[in-house]
């Protein structure tokens, strides 16, 4: 089935699952209510969605608070793609979709990891890249830029941002 058509689909059998759907440069890209998620997933993946590319998230600030979660789909029988997207608040909670891809896994331990999004009913949610003990979510716009270096998991060297950031220390020049 074609990306418009499993689109299609979504709006007559959960009428109220999309917010906004847009097409540009031939790519499907729709925004769902977070309630709709798992139909509409279901529905996608037996539609031809079947394999899960991506999943991954943008932090803002404005105009509200929160995180964009970002599913990109795939239909290998006819190599059309997807871009879903779910909209979710500070403290919010979403529900898992490793019962429909089980490579999700990962990507929702990393968008919790990074961002604090939580996925109920995850099998296993907990930090994959910061230690346990980490305080805080990096990717958050709201997270503070220290000299802290980070301490990553599995001996990864850590980097001090002054060191990778370049600064203009040049003397302005005389006219």
């Amino acid at each position: 089935m074609k990306t418009i058509e499993a689109v299609d689909q979504v709006k007559s059998v959960i009428p109220n699952a999309i917010i906004h759907e847009e097409c540009t440069y031939d790519q499907m890209t729709i925004e769902i209510h977070k309630e709709a998620m798992l139909p509409t997933f279901k529905l996608l993946k037996e539609t031809g969605f079947k394999v899960l590319m991506d999943l991954t998230g943008i932090d803002y600030l404005q105009p509200k608070e929160g995180t964009k979660i970002l599913y990109w789909l795939h239909n290998p029988s006819n190599y059309q793609r997807l871009r879903v997207f779910v909209f979710v608040h500070r403290d919010e909670s979403l529900p898992s979709v490793t019962q429909f891809w089980r490579g999700a896994d990962w990507y929702e331990r990393e968008l919790f990891d990074m961002f604090g999004v939580h996925f109920e009913d995850h099998p296993d949610l907990k930090r994959i890249l910061m230690p346990d003990d980490w305080v805080g979510h990096p990717m958050r716009k709201n997270y503070p830029l220290t000299e802290v270096p980070v301490q990553f998991k599995h001996g990864v060297k850590p980097k001090i941002p002054s060191e990778i950031i370049p600064y203009v220390t040049a003397e302005p020049k005389a006219t």
